[in-house]
């Protein structure tokens, strides 16, 4: 159990841009040193670049939690023979650096009742052409196109016992967490997806629009999350990957997704709203 004044919370950093890392290094010296920051994954796929993310981040806030995203896990740079090996790798790091992936207590002010869960919830999506699970919606032009995909190229899991699908043997991973008892309100994170209407901006729409021949919804996450942040009983979850900013309230869930992404769409304003500081999650804003 920790103690701690706020939540906040970050995705998508992509270090690899130099205009990300200024952003990271311009964050404050002293304004979060009582704060716990959640960063729902894709941070790098370089290790190095990974450990001195972490090793500034602890340098600000008191508790880190993460949980890897895709580009967190190509291995592109040949570090690992497989993804899966580099996503054990990853646990590894964050155990050396004190960087939470395991659920945490965590009091905000003097009084030890006053509390919250951080619960990390490992994750991965399945595609429109894999079938159950995914959250894959028809495009207005045409069906998906993932040949510009770069986890084609970058991601390879081996295969599992049974022909588990490894989005659900990372759903397995978290069935421990999610099937204990909180004391407390649970804020749970994920790097995907947990459900189709949170990708658009128009709450009401059912199918994708884009310039890109693009369908960013056959990689976007995978229903089994919901169901266990609904098992979670999660009065906040965050998640990332789609690189845009959004808070929706659903079915008393608010569900908050505050991306750094890319340099280019931030010039274009395609994320809305990253401003020079990670978003507060807890205490809730008041209304």
């Amino acid at each position: 159990m920790s103690r701690i004044s706020r939540v906040f919370a970050i995705s998508d950093l992509h270090v690899d841009y130099i205009d990300n890392m200024q952003w990271l290094n311009n964050l404050s010296r002293t304004a979060y040193r009582d704060d716990v920051l959640i960063v729902a994954g894709d941070i790098s796929d370089d290790p190095v670049r990974l450990r001195s993310t972490f090793e500034i981040l602890a340098k600000l806030f008191a508790r880190i939690f993460f949980v890897p995203g895709n580009h967190d896990v190509w291995i592109r740079r040949k570090e690992c023979d497989d993804s899966l090996e580099k996503f054990r790798l990853l646990r590894s790091l964050c155990k050396a650096l004190n960087v939470r992936m395991e659920p945490e207590r965590v009091v905000t002010g003097p009084d030890p009742d006053n509390a919250v869960w951080v619960v990390p919830l490992y994750s991965w999506y399945v595609t429109g052409e894999e079938g159950e699970g995914t959250l894959y919606v028809p495009r207005t032009d045409g069906d998906a196109d993932l040949g510009m995909w770069r986890d084609r190229y970058h991601v390879h899991w081996p295969a599992l016992d049974g022909g588990v699908h490894i989005a659900d043997h990372f759903i397995a991973l978290n069935e421990d967490r999610v099937n204990r008892d909180y004391d407390a309100p649970v804020i749970s994170f994920s790097h995907f997806l947990p459900r189709q209407d949170i990708m658009f901006a128009d709450k009401g729409a059912s199918t994708v629009k884009a310039k890109s021949s693009f369908n960013f919804s056959s990689v976007a996450g995978h229903t089994k999350i919901e169901a266990q942040i609904r098992k979670l009983d999660s009065r906040v979850h965050i998640y990332g990957h789609q690189h845009r900013n959004r808070q929706r309230l659903i079915g008393g869930i608010l569900y908050v997704s505050h991306c750094l992404g890319y340099p280019q769409e931030r010039r274009e304003n395609r994320i809305g709203g990253i401003g020079d500081t990670p978003i507060r999650v807890w205490p809730l804003p008041a209304a």
